[in-house]
């Protein structure tokens, strides 16, 4: 996957110099600590039910945007952070457009998985859809939210189907 994925151009808190010129105005700013908990606050991939991811790290904001049963346009967004070098901005526009393309390598596994889960929703011959994947191994957050225990179990997504079942069934 080559260069789509440099942290050290793309995460806050590594050494490139374009992050250490951020990093020195913000501290200017805020501080050395309120500089250390902007640029601590982490986040790989925020989902905002039902159709907004966000990933901090990377300025980047994607909405799914549904057209029809069976068509979705997804948007992405590259943000500038007011008082960050040009080159920051230039790298996430960058990394958004390996990332976000239709040829991308990062992307088109993605639209495979939905794809092929939409057809597969239009079989007549199965009723359900199996979001199982880390069920049981998922570990409670301070707040008694259930997190992922890896990377790879589908907690959002029973998370999104509770909330949006609660929805749809809530009297008040």
């Amino acid at each position: 996957m080559a260069d789509y994925h440099d942290d050290s151009r793309l995460v806050a808190a590594l050494d490139h110099p374009a992050f250490a010129e951020y990093r020195a105005a913000l501290e200017r700013r805020l501080g050395r600590d309120g500089a250390a908990r902007v640029l601590g606050e982490l986040r790989w991939n925020s989902i905002v039910y039902p159709n907004c991811s966000f990933m901090s790290q990377f300025r980047q904001l994607r909405i799914v945007h549904p057209i029809a049963v069976d068509r979705t346009v997804v948007h992405a967004y590259s943000f500038r952070l007011k008082g960050a070098p040009e080159r920051m901005f230039r790298d996430t526009v960058a990394f958004s457009n390996v990332v976000n393309g239709t040829a991308s390598p990062v992307l088109t596994d993605d639209l495979e998985v939905y794809e092929r889960t939409q057809e597969g929703l239009g079989d007549q011959r199965s009723d359900w859809v199996f979001l199982g994947r880390g069920q049981g191994r998922d570990v409670p957050d301070g707040a008694g939210v259930l997190r992922g225990g890896s990377g790879t179990s589908e907690i959002h997504i029973r998370n999104q189907l509770s909330a949006w079942l609660e929805y749809m069934t809530d009297e008040g």
